[in-house]
Parts: C-alpha cells; structure tokens; sequence
C-alpha cells in the first residue's frame, strides 16, 4: 500500500522512476563543474549548427563566459539560445550577438556587428562599413552627386569624444563587385519613428510601465542596427541573412520567448509555469543521435 501511495505522489508531482532527479541549482556558474559539463554535453549541437569557418572552441569558452549572467534563466531557452548563434555562425559576445536575461528566459539578439558579418559572407561583397557623424564632425551628403562622391565623413581626429559633439548620424554602406553601394542615413528622429512604428517589444515595455525593451536599454545599439538592416535592402542577400532578420522580428515580436530558429534543434521545457523562471539547473542531456526523444534537446523545428 506504501508503495502504491509513493508511486502516486510521484505521478502527482510529475517524477518517474526511470528519470534521475532534479539537481540542485548552481550558485556559481563561472567556477560550477555543472555548468561545465551541461554545456560540453551539449557542444555537438554546437558544433553540428556552426558554420565551418567558425572556430568551435573559440565559440564553446565564449558560451561558457557567459553562464554566470543566464543563471537564473531556463536550461532550455539558454540551449535554444545559444543554438541560435552557433546557427547563425555569431559569438554571443555582445557585438556579434547577444544572450539577454529576460524574464527568467535567454534571449537571442543579433547586434549590428552580426548583419555586417553575414553581408560580408556574400561572396560579391567586398566590404561593409558602419560609422557615427557627430555634431563637429566634417561631412557632406549630396544624394544628386555620382557614388563615392555623394557621401564624405572626416571625424575630427584632433578633438575628443565629448569635443566631437553628440551623435547626430548613422550610416552604412558596403563595396559590391567593386562599386560602392548607396549610402544608407539614418538622423535619431527617423531612427525613432522606426522604433515607434515597427517595434512591438517597445511598444509592450511602454504599455506595462516596464520600459525594458532593447530600445529602452541601449537606444544607440538599436539606431545602429536599424541603419545596418535598411543597408540588407540595397547589397547581394543569402538565406542566412534573411533567416535573422526574420528571427530579429520574431524576437521583437514577442521578447519574452525564445525564437525558433529555422534549421535547429530546439531544446523542450517540459517544466510547468510556475518553474520556467526559477534557477537554472544543468540536467544530463542524450547527445544528437541518441535516438532519447525525451531529452531536453528535442527534435527540429
């Protein structure tokens, strides 16, 4: 009878005999064996996704340094996350890409850096530049005059930062086949009519009082990579690139979920509610090919 009352509760509580327990949290991820080892075990998903040029051990101790800052996110939006970078062939170091903390979920988000690196993948693509006009600044703009004398940028090497004036411009522009393609110009009043009327993730933080969408956060980061974005109009696309930018508005879309990212394995959170926002633990995980379909990381989207 015991062991039928047993059985019971673990029925209720959702446990099964033939699945280990729950470890216990990670206090300390940065020096945490756990964590360690939850992301090795995971690391042919990694590789599997990365693109070759892409260093894989290189990838593997960016990943791991950043552990500390997911710790109190679920193991299986930090999975889905990261999978995502290794998928578009981005380090989630902060310029490439970032892995954002969000209500107790990872976040992919590319950065600017990240479109620029997969433009330069186009093979007809020479080179991509970026760059901020500030206010003392040298530049001149004649959108009439033939290409590359319709755009000039001298920044005032001889001044400091604070000399140079406050950020007045964004622009972006890229060499194709040899040829400069147009200058792509984005003033902070045209930077937050964009925000204003494409961003649904700014326009939830405003309406719950959150004020904690990336356009709130780092307002310079976003003016930059909707300047980068306007530029994939005008030079050679690839899938990979039109892949992130639907996964950039996916995210957008809804901030609080992870993005699936077409072409990988997303990792399954068969948590309830109540437990997706609690401490990160590092369950054992089958490796691709396992044939385990119950592990965290499930079959392709």
């Amino acid at each position: 009878m015991s062991d039928l009352k047993d059985r019971v509760k673990q029925a209720a509580s959702g446990q099964d005999d033939d699945q280990p327990p729950e470890q216990a949290p990670v206090t300390d991820l940065a020096v945490g064996d756990s964590a360690r080892q939850w992301l090795q075990r995971r690391g042919t998903f990694f590789a599997d996704a990365l693109p070759r040029h892409v260093d894989k051990a290189h990838f593997m101790a960016v990943a791991h340094s950043l552990l500390p800052k997911l710790k109190n996110c679920t193991t299986p939006s930090i999975h889905t996350a990261l999978l995502a970078c290794a998928r578009f062939g981005l380090e989630p170091d902060g310029r490439q890409a970032a892995i954002i903390p969000y209500k107790g979920i990872a976040t992919f988000q590319p950065m600017y850096q990240g479109y620029i690196e997969l433009m330069y993948r186009h093979p007809r693509v020479d080179s991509v530049h970026f760059g901020w006009v500030r206010k003392n600044d040298e530049w001149d703009y004649e959108p009439t005059a033939p290409s590359p004398h319709d755009f000039r940028h001298r920044p005032r090497v001889d001044l400091t930062e604070e000399e140079r004036g406050p950020v007045i411009l964004a622009y972006a522009f890229a060499w194709i086949d040899g040829r400069r393609s147009q200058v792509i110009i984005l003033n902070r009043d045209q930077a937050t009519k964009i925000r204003d009327k494409y961003s649904n993730a700014y326009k939830k933080a405003e309406r719950e009082g959150t004020k904690d969408s990336p356009w709130h956060t780092d307002f310079d980061a976003m003016w930059a990579k909707s300047a980068v974005r306007r530029l994939v109009k005008v030079v050679p696309t690839s899938t990979e690139l039109t892949e992130l930018i639907q996964a950039d508005d996916d995210i957008d879309d809804d901030q609080a979920a992870p993005p699936v990212i077409r072409g990988t394995v997303i990792a399954r959170d068969d948590q309830d509610d109540d437990q997706a926002t609690t401490t990160a633990t590092w369950p054992a995980t089958a490796q691709p090919g396992s044939g385990d379909r119950n592990a965290e990381g499930g079959e392709g989207a």
